[in-house]
């Protein structure tokens, strides 16, 4: 059976269609929502609610937010330089990507934890369902913001996990079908997608047994753990402010890792209470040694308007990135309005804090929709799109829209835009390339994707150098077929060459 799964920054949860309505899988026994956090024991990786109660007692092995981390090149920032190190490839040389500390030197790469996840969404799937439906596919969803290379991570973290059969869709468009399934009026919706890693923003007709995506937008750094910071950050100044040693030195728990991913992991848990209450205690004990060896706590109260005005500018990034959605969907429907949407669906955690409810209410002018558990929806959709694939609903289908422009660099360092953003797929499209100077012996192709004119910004999916006959300038003719398919993945061919197979 193919399965549909949310691999979220902070929670992850899985579905299955019954063939009648999309249904979650409950993990343990009673939830249907899962942590995404992984916890090294002394015996093996915990996964889930055993990895949070582990990671109490042993927090420098419990990692949490690595979905943002995938594909990603090691700096050892603040977010969570305590934890990460440059990771090695199997030769043992330092391959710059970024890795996780585990213990007696071992580490892990966020393609390693993201897997441990997926495997026990898999085997908790596997508890419900009779033997014939074992679990061998997911359709996972993925921030519409994502890079072919974290789509890619993903891809690799689904089959490290067992799975044979791999299918991705953008969160924004899982979350619509989920909501429009069965709709049979035609309705324009705007998803608001922000979760603990990531915020999208897609507007997507749905209704009449289709869903199509009319035009996107998102920030890929921007989700509940920023919000996290913040706080966190807050504490650590206001806490050196208070708290000195014998000579007047401040106590900067900043320099201590272990004290921040304490204050990390009560910053998420203070945030969390902060969605149904107007104040809250924010309490680690024991987090700082005194001028006279005395333990000290970090023990303040965070009223909702503090945490309303250290957060302001997160959610003015994400309001913008709205803008830039609306604008993008003028681009197609000029006299498009904000007041033409049916309803604004709130997707993600995040979607419960009170001051981002309102924000969106103000920029929308309606009141959005306010869904029971807004992160169950994503799974729920993934599973009704893998009924489809699976030709179990032949009757209902999907039009997605690229995130980002796909171009191919050419003479003096331009972009030729190939597939611009917005468009939609599956898509195919011939290119002729051509020699530039005499006597050139190659053709140069470099596929990229960004946005911009400048290659050097844009992610390289794609090199390749073509041998061909010398001849003069413009002479050469060589034709390349360049391809977006179902889940929006590029893939490339021409004589002697081709780019983007992947295991089916």
């Amino acid at each position: 059976m193919i399965i549909g799964i949310d691999l979220g920054t902070s929670n992850s949860a899985a579905a299955y269609f019954d063939g009648r309505t999309a249904r979650m899988f409950e993990i343990d026994g009673i939830e249907t929502i899962m942590p995404s956090v992984v916890t090294i024991g002394p015996d093996a990786a915990l996964v889930g609610k055993d990895a949070v109660d582990l990671g109490r007692r042993h927090p420098e092995f419990c990692f949490r937010h690595f979905k943002r981390r995938l594909a990603e090149h090691w700096n050892d920032d603040e977010d969570t330089g305590h934890q990460t190190c440059e990771g090695k490839d199997a030769d043992g040389n330092p391959n710059g990507m970024t890795h996780y500390r585990g213990p007696d030197g071992t580490t892990y790469s966020p393609v390693d934890l993201t897997s441990y996840v997926i495997g026990a969404l898999i085997d908790a799937a596997n508890a419900k369902l009779m033997p014939q439906d074992e679990v061998t596919g997911a359709v996972i969803g993925v921030p519409a913001d994502f890079t072919q290379a974290q789509c890619a991570a993903v891809e690799e973290a689904a089959r490290k996990a067992g799975l044979t059969r791999v299918e991705l869709i953008h969160e924004p468009t899982a979350a619509a079908l989920a909501y429009g399934y069965d709709s049979k009026k035609v309705r324009r919706i705007a998803v608001f997608d922000l979760g603990g890693g990531t915020f999208d923003i897609s507007i997507i007709q749905t209704g009449g047994g289709h869903v199509e995506v009319k035009a996107n937008g998102g920030i890929r750094d921007c989700g509940g753990t920023d919000w996290d910071r913040r706080l966190s950050d807050w504490v650590v100044n206001v806490f050196a402010t208070q708290n000195k040693m014998s000579d007047g030195t401040p106590i900067n728990l900043a320099d201590d890792g272990f004290a921040m991913i304490l204050l990390r992991t009560e910053a998420e848990e203070a945030k969390k209470r902060l969605t149904s209450k107007s104040e809250t205690r924010f309490l680690v004990r024991d987090i700082a040694k005194g001028p006279e060896g005395e333990d000290l706590p970090a023990d303040f109260v965070i009223k909702q308007g503090l945490f309303n005005e250290l957060t302001r500018s997160l959610r003015e990034r994400v309001i913008y990135a709205c803008k830039s959605a609306v604008d993008n969907m003028r681009l197609k429907d000029p006299k498009f309005s904000v007041r033409d949407l049916n309803d604004v669906l709130l997707v993600g955690g995040m979607s419960r804090v009170p001051a981002i409810r309102d924000d969106v209410a103000e920029f929308f002018g309606k009141q959005p929709n306010k869904l029971e558990s807004p992160e169950a929806v994503v799974a729920m959709g993934a599973a009704i799109r893998a009924a489809i694939l699976e030709g179990r609903r032949p009757d209902f289908s999907i039009s997605d829209i690229t995130s980002h422009t796909l171009a191919l660099e050419v003479a003096g360092d331009i972009a030729a835009v190939v597939f611009p953003k917005g468009t939609e797929y599956p898509a195919e499209k011939t290119i002729t390339l051509v020699n530039e100077k005499d006597g050139q012996g190659a053709l140069s192709i470099r596929l990229i994707q960004g946005e911009g004119h400048r290659p050097d910004v844009c992610e390289l999916l794609a090199a390749a150098d073509i041998e061909v006959e010398p001849g003069p300038a413009q002479s050469t003719r060589l034709k390349m077929t360049v391809r977006l398919d179902q889940s929006g993945r590029p893939s490339a061919e021409t004589e002697g060459w081709k780019y983007g197979d992947r295991a089916a």
